[in-house]
Order: structure tokens, then C-alpha cells, then sequence
């Protein structure tokens, strides 16, 4: 920590954890809600693709050419 006349110079990480309490509970809540909302929207997508024959059969052509492709390296 840098120091002038004797004394310790606030820093960015000191003062972020001044202030990360008060923001911290409501950040922390709202970036789960956003996760959450974030994950459902994952898993609905991936049901769509499931019950898509065609699309399944093409994501699985994929796969097996990135897998070969990662065996390579």
C-alpha cells in the first residue's frame, strides 16, 4: 500500500470493501435472479432442440466432427 506523510493511501480494493457490503446484498440477490432466469431460458431452449428431429440429428453430426477434431490435438 502506497503511503504519504506516514500514512496509508486508500487503495481501489480498500474502498470497494467499504462499500461491497451495502451493495453486495443487493447485487449478490439480483445476479441470482438474473442466473436463474438466465438458466431457464437454457433449458427451454434445449427442449425445443430435442423435440426437433432434424436439428437433433445435425447437432449430433457436429458433435462427432468436434469430437474427432479434439482427438486430434
Amino acid at each position: 500500500m502506497a503511503k504519504k506523510n506516514g500514512k496509508s493511501l486508500p487503495t481501489a480494493s480498500n474502498m470497494a470493501e467499504k462499500i461491497a457490503p451495502a451493495y453486495d446484498k443487493g447485487h449478490e440477490a439480483e445476479e441470482r435472479r438474473y442466473r436463474a432466469e438466465d438458466g431457464l431460458r437454457v433449458l427451454q431452449r434445449a427442449e425445443e432442440c430435442r423435440r426437433d428431429k432434424k436439428l437433433m440429428a445435425d447437432i449430433k453430426k457436429l458433435a462427432k466432427e468436434q469430437m474427432k477434431a479434439l482427438g486430434k490435438i
